[in-house]
């Protein structure tokens, strides 16, 4: 059985954050060096990378904020070289991934509704790491105060490594990787960055490949997008007809026989940051053949609960062959929802299972 849990969010109304007129500091490091030692990759421990957050005075609030990741430069060898391909270390071999934090009472990984997967990074393109956060920057009246998040870096496993090591059996190749991280605001101006230049070197004999790509016979993977996805109710046309949000090819799926794709909640209700609740069933969701995807036997559209729900039977014989499925989700409210619900952000967590038939 294969298990993946994204998030969801719903926003009501438009949220503006309050001005800034204290200051806040953002500062980023990281322990920054990792060696390859095997095929399998390998992940940092837990804190290899630090971000904290210092606000100076007692009136900072920023809502809905942000914070990316970005490479500002192909990943070139800077000791050892030239590596057997000649190409640069490729960007999407290496994921961000947050673990752990501070413990701080009101801004930690939960409250912020982070994603716990692995976050993959993008030649020149940012990837965001928290989108919209749903806890603020806030000092709660204090004059000083910190919060601190904590993440790991990892390196996929592979014989593409192979690629990236010296043709001198002698001899080890490092890599330089020049990382932006930079932290938004609800308008997306910028309030801080952090440069990191991270140093991976990968050894010339590699120890475990007889354990790497391996193909599995079942495999489920969400993507980025859908993990943490956001319906957002922001005119008086959402409030009346709802809104929706399509994702294509969101779901990809392995399997070597017939499969379903069951859904179900993690919780009783979508939960407000405040305690205010509302009910699951203002969420419906459906998964239709996507790219690749072989005959759906049945894919009814499903109102959201916290019992298993049958989402697609589909058929499969070949484990090496990936189907994508598009996945839609739609938020509707009652008149007497949009009269008496707190605005602010509902957030709910969603389990995906793919179960052999």
């Amino acid at each position: 059985m294969n298990r993946v849990q994204p998030l969801i969010y719903l926003l009501f109304s438009l949220l503006v954050a309050l001005p800034v007129t204290a200051q806040l500091r953002f500062v980023a490091w990281s322990n920054e060096y990792l060696e390859i030692t095997s095929y399998l990759g390998i992940e940092s421990h837990e804190r290899f990378n630090t971000f904290q957050f210092q606000l100076n005075g007692n009136n900072i609030a920023v809502k809905n904020w942000s914070l990316s990741a970005r490479i500002l430069a192909p990943i070139e060898v800077v000791e050892g070289g030239p590596n057997r391909s000649g190409k640069p270390f490729p960007a999407d071999k290496i994921s961000l991934r947050w673990r752990t934090d501070d413990n701080h009472t009101q801004t930690n990984l939960r409250s912020i509704g982070v994603s716990l997967n692995d976050i993959i990074l993008q030649n020149a393109n940012e990837v965001l790491l928290i989108n919209r956060s749903k806890a603020p920057i806030n000092s709660y009246g204090s004059h000083y105060s910190v919060f601190t998040l904590f993440g790991s870096l990892k390196i996929s496993s592979g014989k593409y490594l192979d690629d990236y090591t010296s043709p001198n059996q002698y001899k080890s190749v490092t890599y330089r990787v020049p990382l932006l991280y930079t932290l938004y605001d609800e308008q997306g101006r910028i309030i801080g960055t952090q440069q990191i230049f991270y140093m991976i070197r990968v050894l010339p004999r590699l120890t475990d490949g007889n354990l790497v790509d391996v193909e599995p016979d079942y495999s489920l993977q969400i993507g980025t997008e859908a993990a943490n996805a956001t319906l957002s109710f922001a005119s008086d046309q959402d409030y009346v007809q709802g809104v929706s949000q399509v994702l294509t090819d969101a779901v990809k799926v392995h399997a070597m026989t017939d499969f379903e794709l069951r859904i179900k909640s993690m919780e009783p209700e979508f939960v407000h940051s405040d305690g205010e609740i509302m009910p699951l069933s203002i969420l419906s969701l459906r998964l239709t053949p996507g790219r690749d995807a072989k005959t759906v036997v049945s894919n009814p559209a499903i109102v959201l609960s916290s019992n298993e729900q049958v989402a697609l039977s589909g058929l499969s014989d070949d484990k090496k062959h990936a189907q994508y499925f598009n996945l839609e989700y739609k938020a509707n409210l009652t008149r007497h929802q949009v009269l008496t619900s707190k605005p602010g952000t509902y957030t709910v967590s969603l389990l995906y299972l793919l179960i052999p038939r």
